[in-house]
């Protein structure tokens, strides 16, 4: 009777201890949607010449640690964002973007978590450049959003990265005119 209680605990143990395993950013929740004001029309600055993402400073996420944004998730994520503003193309004069993650502040705990990301975005022409700025954007995961902490951060991490690139997108439209 006794070994069977204590098989009964260490199983719902462990299927608690799984429930906390922290996953990856998902690329797709990081993506910014077309918005209005900051997509790019024909005769735009980088109207369809972004022809090369680069993306540095990401952490893969370990599964029994905290959810990271990997540069492959955040490249994606840059990439399709830039393509939905109008951005990705070979029609112009070829620019490249580069995306440092500089820093992603994190909480340890807590009900609402707040993540804010520091990004170093530079956009180059032919070698020169053309943009060069550091972008910082939080973005909060909620209780009502998930119960598990650690899908809590996920979902902050994500909030972040897209209003991050947001800001950049708002930023390189303002300076590039």
């Amino acid at each position: 009777m006794m070994l069977r209680r204590l098989a009964a605990v260490a199983a719902v143990a462990s299927l608690m201890g799984l429930a906390a395993c922290a996953t990856p950013s998902n690329p797709a929740a990081m993506t910014l949607p077309a918005t209005a004001g900051l997509t790019a029309s024909a005769g735009d600055v980088g109207y369809k010449s972004v022809t090369t993402v680069n993306v540095s400073g990401g952490n893969e996420t370990n599964p029994l640690w905290t959810a990271q944004v990997s540069n492959a998730d955040f490249k994606t994520a840059l990439e399709n964002s830039l393509n939905a503003a109008g951005y990705m193309g070979s029609e112009g004069r070829p620019l490249v973007v580069t995306a440092s993650l500089v820093n992603l502040k994190q909480p340890m705990a807590g009900l609402d978590m707040s993540v804010t990301s520091e990004v170093r975005y530079s956009v180059t022409r032919d070698g020169t450049v053309i943009f060069n700025d550091t972008v910082s954007a939080t973005g909060v995961g909620t209780m009502g959003e998930a119960f598990v902490g650690t899908e809590r951060l996920r979902i902050a991490n994500e909030k972040s990265i897209q209003e991050n690139i947001k800001e950049f997108l708002k930023r390189f439209r303002a300076q590039a005119r």
